[in-house]
């Protein structure tokens, strides 16, 4: 039997759904106030917010704030959706909108916009490959230690990616001097 072509994702017909089920409390024409001002359930308004604040960065998904957000751990206090507000993303619903942010966030067969990077950054430069970040030791002040990959800092706390994939977010100053110290490095 000959292999079929792989079909891509489809956000009506793979992604919203999901979203629908899950977030739609916070995020849909039916919450009392839009959160953040993401409507899952109108994909030509998601479309146009997606490059803000790199909320989904098409080809990107383990530096998308929306992957971030649905993948913190439960008691975390900015984990998605919040206590009380529906029920959390299984492992196959998190793949699903992993792969199609891997495939370029396409909502109606037009793949999403990236939100302009800081100066400097190499994503803003066609020519210039992105730099990998790599996994390093992390410490905090009690002297227990993860191996880790940075992937951003926002204000006081560093993003992290654990090597079974989740993503953590750590106060800053929580971290050892030694651990602080190599954030700055990496600025």
């Amino acid at each position: 039997m000959p292999l079929q072509p792989a079909v891509a994702l489809d956000y009506k017909r793979d992604v919203m759904p999901i979203f629908i089920e899950k977030c739609s409390d916070c995020h849909s024409k039916d919450s009392k106030k839009v959160k953040a001002g993401l409507r899952f359930d109108d994909p030509g308004s998601f479309q146009k917010r997606m490059p803000k604040n790199d909320t989904v960065l098409p080809g990107d998904w383990d530096a998308s704030l929306l992957f971030i957000a649905i993948t913190r751990p439960h008691d975390s206090e900015d984990a998605m959706p919040p206590k009380g507000k529906g029920k959390s993303l299984n492992k196959e619903e998190i793949r699903t909108v992993q792969k199609w942010i891997t495939e370029g966030a396409p909502i109606n067969g037009e793949r999403g916009k990236r939100g302009k990077m800081p100066e400097g950054d190499a994503r803003d430069s066609p020519d210039l490959p992105r730099a990998i970040p790599k996994e390093q030791a992390w410490k905090n002040k009690a002297g227990k230690t993860i191996m880790a990959t940075l992937l951003k800092v926002e204000k006081d706390i560093a993003v992290l990616r654990l090597r079974g994939g989740h993503i953590y977010r750590y106060p800053i100053a929580n971290l050892s001097d030694e651990s602080q110290a190599l954030l700055k490095k990496t600025d």
